[in-house]
């Protein structure tokens, strides 16, 4: 009886396991999910993984090597809590809140830079403007003394640069001026009905509002910074890293894919008509910036320079926004990135 049993699981288990080898690899061993927070649509190209023919015909791992779960936030702030919560895996973030969370410890088991998005202060190419009304009063930085300036979220890359600028133009960042938060598509709005005196527009937002005329510039981020530094990156949690590198691999390499898609000019046209359709956003406002010299400045290999960071980052050190200067080379691993 015993060697009859052991035979009938013997038959069980061979059955079973070729049961198995029939299966697809994806079905044996489940593909990881990335939960990926963004800040603004289409200008975060990481947005566009949302887009099925992208998916289809442009991202070679994806749905294969991983998945993506994408969300939208309003500041980096914001997907700082959330992977702090460990409800986001790998983020887009920003110069200074990567550097604060570092420096105040707040995710569970550290953060790694993986990859570029994109470059601020780059005198060929889009530099965050701050606008006002075309009849208002406000004709330079020092005019902004006792008004009221939108900005994404406190704590964000453009609010570090509002204050940097505000400190090279002798104004209190605290005393002199209201520095509130305005999400980027209400800016425009914010400005106009003179809710705040002036206001920080990304790239299609800036272009969108100064379609129709009555806004002036300010002052932009160029004038505040005097030289290129890298404004935001992909970030990941390292506790994700460790258990899924294969998947970060595999979403950046299916990224870098699609900077090279997207900037071949022959797919320009294709590519704008897709995003107008995802995003809902007038095709002309695009047309007039998207993926040219007038969009901003991206690395198309993706790598991280510590340089470039490390200028950020110890500037605001040096004007009292950070606790210490934070050394970014240790914190940076290009190695996930196609070679």
């Amino acid at each position: 009886m015993k060697t009859r049993v052991a035979a009938l699981m013997t038959l069980i288990t061979v059955t079973a396991l070729a049961g198995q080898m029939l299966l697809p690899a994806t079905a044996r061993a489940q593909v990881p999910t990335i939960r990926f927070q963004y800040i603004v649509a289409a200008d975060n190209l990481i947005s566009l993984f949302d887009i099925p023919s992208i998916q289809q015909t442009v991202l070679k791992n994806y749905g294969k090597r991983y998945k993506m779960e994408l969300s939208r936030a309003q500041g980096t702030p914001f997907v700082i809590a959330a992977m702090a919560a460990g409800e986001t895996d790998a983020a887009l973030l920003a110069y200074n809140s990567f550097a604060s969370a570092v420096i105040k410890g707040v995710v569970p088991g550290g953060l790694t830079i993986i990859g570029t998005d994109f470059h601020d202060s780059h005198p060929d190419y889009f530099n965050f403007p701050w606008l006002a009304l075309a009849d208002s009063q406000i004709n330079s930085v020092r005019d902004l003394r006792g008004k009221k300036i939108g900005v994404l979220a406190i704590g964000t890359g453009v609010d570090a640069t509002t204050r940097l600028m505000l400190k090279k133009s002798g104004l209190d960042p605290v005393k002199d001026v209201n520095i509130v938060e305005i999400p980027a598509p209400a800016m425009e709005e914010a400005v106009k009905s003179r809710k705040i005196d002036a206001g920080v527009f990304p790239a299609f937002f800036y272009y969108r509002a100064t379609a129709g005329g009555g806004f002036k510039k300010v002052f932009d981020s160029y004038q505040a910074w005097g030289k290129p530094y890298l404004f935001a990156f992909a970030v990941a949690r390292n506790d994700f890293l460790k258990k899924h590198p294969d998947a970060i691999r595999g979403y950046l390499e299916d990224y870098i894919a699609l900077l090279k898609y997207a900037y071949r000019p022959e797919n320009r046209e294709t590519l704008i008509d897709t995003v107008t359709a995802r995003f809902k956003v007038p095709k002309a406002i695009l047309q007039e910036f998207y993926l040219t010299r007038k969009d901003y400045y991206r690395s198309m290999d993706g790598r991280v320079a510590s340089e470039d960071l490390q200028h950020a980052v110890s500037k605001l050190y040096e004007l009292g926004f950070l606790d210490r200067d934070l050394q970014v080379t240790q914190y940076i691993d290009n190695s996930y990135l196609p070679r």
